[in-house]
């Protein structure tokens, strides 16, 4: 008995050696994680941010184009002798005169200044008006009144109205710039009064409305049609807060104005 227990002492001393160089070999701690360098991940996620603001610059541009379902229902109406390309350029047919599809939805969303408005928010721009264009003489429009280039026109208006219409043609040129520069002004400031009214001055006569049309050729006023420019250039001034004259009563399509959203914007921050 003592003689196997001695022999067992004597194995384990002897193996003792091969158990530690396996345990060290087989056993041995795990080696440590690198550092983790979160530079990599953030240039990757800086780049995605790039791609999703570029895509939705281009969705903008698409909406631009298709505001109200008017851009495709104005390619179908074009004769076919006229009709625009199959390509995404519809510069050979900005001139061409279609029918408005819905248009008397064209200003969901926003509000009309009535008279009485724009009288109680300025005064009345002068107290004998007539139809013909006069000067202003109510001191406080005086005030506001200025003359500048505001992108493809000049153009006399209210000073907040001038900066609105400034950016609104900045994003015309950003994405339709073959309609930029074939846009052309019919008239701006004309303070005279309402036609066939007596005494209520249209929006024109406070500097709020500014005529436009395609290379120089009026709109037929109450023939609901216009030209197809006129219809991509709606959707850039609706998203600005301007009213469309096409959806009116009587279709006037060459016509935008400030709408009464925006006007109390400016009141709001001391603008008029």
């Amino acid at each position: 008995m003592r003689f196997l227990s001695g022999l067992l002492i004597a194995i384990s001393i002897a193996a003792a050696p091969i158990i530690w160089h396996y345990s060290e070999r087989h056993f041995a701690p795990p080696e440590p994680l690198p550092v983790f360098d979160p530079s990599p991940l953030e240039a990757d996620i800086a780049a995605l941010r790039d791609e999703v603001e570029q895509l939705r610059v281009r969705i903008d541009g698409v909406d631009a184009r298709t505001s109200l379902g008017l851009a495709g229902a104005a390619r179908e109406a074009l004769p076919d002798e006229a009709a625009a390309p199959e390509s995404d350029s519809l510069k050979g047919s900005f001139a061409q005169v279609v029918l408005i599809a819905d248009r008397r939805s064209a200003n969901e969303g926003l509000t009309v200044s009535t008279p009485s408005f724009l009288r109680e928010l300025i005064g009345l721009p002068r107290d004998d008006l007539s139809d013909d264009c006069q000067s202003a003489t109510n001191p406080k429009l005086q005030a506001l009144l200025k003359t500048e280039n505001v992108g493809p026109i000049d153009a006399r208006m209210l000073s907040p109205a001038l900066i609105s219409l400034r950016q609104i043609f900045a994003n015309v040129q950003v994405f339709e710039p073959e309609l930029y520069a074939r846009i052309k002004s019919a008239g701006s400031l004309c303070v005279r009064r309402i036609r066939g009214s007596d005494s209520s001055a249209s929006a024109h006569a406070y500097g709020l409305a500014v005529d436009i049309n395609i290379d120089g050729v009026l709109d037929t006023l109450g023939d609901n049609k216009t030209q197809l420019g006129l219809i991509l250039l709606a959707d850039f001034f609706k998203k600005e807060g301007w009213i469309w004259g096409a959806g009116f009563s009587r279709e006037d399509s060459m016509h935008f104005e400030v709408s009464r959203e925006k006007l109390e914007q400016w009141r709001r921050l001391g603008e008029i």
